[in-house]
């Protein structure tokens, strides 16, 4: 069933205003509440938001989106990573030194700014939910982000 324009035009800014509004939770719920909430919007239908809270967010920064960012891990030596997030076995773990190592701070700190967090808060919540929200993603080994 194909959309019209109307209805892609509001579910559009239903997205926009959904983001904003998780974005600014995530910001105010500190590092621990942040992790809750997104282990909360993972297991709900609000998960389909997450990948355009983190695309704007992204949109600012050398990596551009979900996919720039998965490009740079994969060329910094994260190969095996984030290939076992994409596909249907066990998610490789990542620490949040090598969440920095491989996309530097200042990019982080425009991600962080995008998404009202902490700088220091989301190298650590990026190594602890990244996989988690790519393998949601990615249920046949191929990333399939909603709106796309």
């Amino acid at each position: 069933m194909q959309r019209n324009s109307a209805e892609e035009t509001r579910m559009g800014l239903f997205d926009q205003m959904m983001g904003g509004m998780l974005s600014n939770m995530l910001g105010r719920a500190g590092p621990e509440g942040a992790g809750a909430l997104i282990d909360t919007l993972l297991s709900g239908p609000m998960a389909t938001a997450l990948p355009g809270i983190l695309d704007g967010a992204l949109a600012k920064t050398p990596y551009g989106s979900i996919e720039g960012v998965l490009a740079q891990l994969h060329e910094a030596g994260l190969a095996h990573e984030v290939e076992s997030w994409l596909s249907t076995g066990p998610n490789v773990p990542v620490s949040a030194d090598e969440i920095v190592n491989a996309l530097g701070a200042e990019p982080l700190n425009a991600i962080a700014n995008g998404l009202g967090l902490q700088p220091e808060m989301l190298p650590e919540l990026l190594a602890k939910h990244l996989p988690a929200i790519i393998d949601r993603f990615s249920p046949n080994g191929v990333l399939d982000l909603p709106g796309r």
